[in-house]
């Protein structure tokens, strides 16, 4: 080997080496202990179908909106939130579930949740004055960084507003807020939120554990304030195990730390959100951990067409999982009331994007009437979408290059179709994109979509995207 040369045998250049190692052992071992598959064709056959069995339904709402459009699907959604609620019903008597707006803003998921008796978490001011609108009577305010109209906000509103406490800076804040209130009580109820066991980025969010009980103490001399709770959360979970992870730290914390008064003052345990819907995350192989590691040795490294699969557990054994670990703890955390804040988990397979092909460039190069302005990042260049041509329907995959019409070459929807290939006029499905999508729409070059809502009987267009 020619260590004169700017580039070893591996694909990386020999200086970088020494940081490159711990990236590789850390690679390694990720790939050792990750849960990834190959996607069997069976699982993807039997998703396929499932949409194409509501092809009609997709068709007809686009002879009578066009497209690009957001379809959302009202029973779905509906069943979503019955199923999430008898998956935890089985395994908690007392708890209650917020709808994480964050994750679909659009004004009809949040009231169907409303509607429901079901709570809305909101992270900002905006969403907080979306759900006060909506009339909803349960809600938690999280999130970093909240300002003093915010939290001004939360405060004259207390009788429907839960802050879950992010800092010491943001309870000085909050104390400068109530001591300009003339009418401090009733109190405004407080969770503080305990930092997850993960490091880097995700610092920003909370306090470490030993601060849990210095802030508490704090915050509970704060005339017009109650803290009654603690709150953590921990996301894109496959399992239960991080949030077991947490319920443990957390009980063994409280029980020989806390004071007996402080126990007795607690209500609610938050566990989050962070619920990976249930079939998993669908992967090209570039994104998968094999894939990391690969690029690592050699970022020349040429991928072929497989679809890898990182499996998730049933919501019924998060709730049982969740549930036996409060139980282990014994009180107070098996006492006290437990929220959590489902986003994903219910969003997901509510809205769906319907667009159609306008150019053939070639016999494998098609262009769409929309791009991923309408998802608010480059989404399936990480995540595997299957396409469906609705038009000329079918199982069979053919490798083609989608893009959308962006003047951007990261605008790909994908880099196959299933059905019998393609054509202009056809109407192409990207399904289950009800999370993190609408949410992060763009108005990049284009104009966004409107959102078409399915009842079950009928549709009827609920939004209006922009107009050239």
């Amino acid at each position: 080997m020619d260590y004169g040369m700017n580039k070893t045998a591996f694909g990386w250049k020999t200086h970088n080496l020494r940081y490159r190692y711990p990236a590789l052992l850390k690679g390694l071992f990720r790939l050792m202990t990750g849960n990834e598959r190959p996607l069997q064709r069976k699982i993807l056959n039997d998703y396929l179908n499932g949409f194409l069995s509501k092809r009609q339904i997709y068709l007809e709402s686009v002879s009578r909106f066009g497209t690009p459009q957001y379809f959302f699907d009202e029973p779905c959604l509906v069943n979503q939130i019955e199923l999430f609620r008898q998956a935890f019903s089985s395994c908690f008597e007392n708890y209650r579930v917020f709808y994480a707006m964050k994750s679909n803003s659009f004004e009809g998921i949040s009231r169907q949740m409303v509607s429901r008796n079901v709570g809305i978490d909101v992270s900002s001011g905006l969403e907080l004055a979306k759900a006060l609108c909506l009339d909803c009577r349960d809600i938690i305010f999280s999130g970093p960084g909240k300002t003093s109209e915010e939290l001004l906000l939360a405060f004259k509103n207390r009788d429907r507003v839960t802050l879950l406490l992010d800092s010491a800076g943001e309870l000085q804040s909050l104390r400068e807020v109530v001591s300009r209130e003339k009418q401090p009580y009733p109190s405004l109820k407080l969770g503080i939120r305990v930092r997850n066991d993960c490091q880097g980025r995700w610092n920003k969010f909370g306090v470490p554990l030993k601060d849990l009980i210095p802030l508490y103490l704090k915050a509970g001399r704060l005339e017009g304030a109650e803290p009654c709770g603690i709150q953590f959360h921990t996301s894109w979970n496959l399992d239960a195990a991080p949030q077991i992870r947490m319920i443990e730290k957390i009980g063994d914390h409280i029980r020989r730390h806390m004071p007996p008064d402080m126990l007795d003052s607690l209500e609610f345990i938050d566990i989050g959100g962070g619920f990976w819907p249930e079939q998993g995350e669908w992967l090209n192989p570039q994104n998968t951990l094999r894939g990391e590691f690969l690029r690592l040795l050699d970022p020349d490294y040429h991928f072929g067409s497989g679809r890898y699969h990182r499996m998730a557990q049933p919501l019924r054994y998060f709730a049982k999982s969740i549930a036996e670990a409060l139980k282990q703890q014994g009180p107070p955390l098996s006492l006290l009331e437990t929220w959590m804040e489902p986003g994903r988990w219910i969003s997901t397979p509510a809205m769906h994007i319907l667009v159609r092909v306008v150019d053939k460039k070639d016999a494998v190069t098609l262009i769409t009437d929309a791009g991923i302005h309408l998802l608010g990042w480059e989404r399936p260049l990480t995540e595997f979408i299957p396409i469906i041509n609705l038009t000329k329907p079918g199982l069979k995959e053919k490798g083609m290059n989608i893009f959308g019409s962006l003047c951007t070459p990261q605008d790909v929807w994908g880099t196959s179709i299933f059905g019998e290939g393609a054509e202009p006029g056809d109407v192409l499905l990207i399904p289950d994109q009800g999370a993190y999508t609408y949410s992060l729409r763009q108005s990049f070059i284009k104009p966004s979509a409107d959102v078409i809502g399915f009842d079950g009987k009928g549709f009827d267009l609920l939004e209006q995207g922009e107009r050239v």
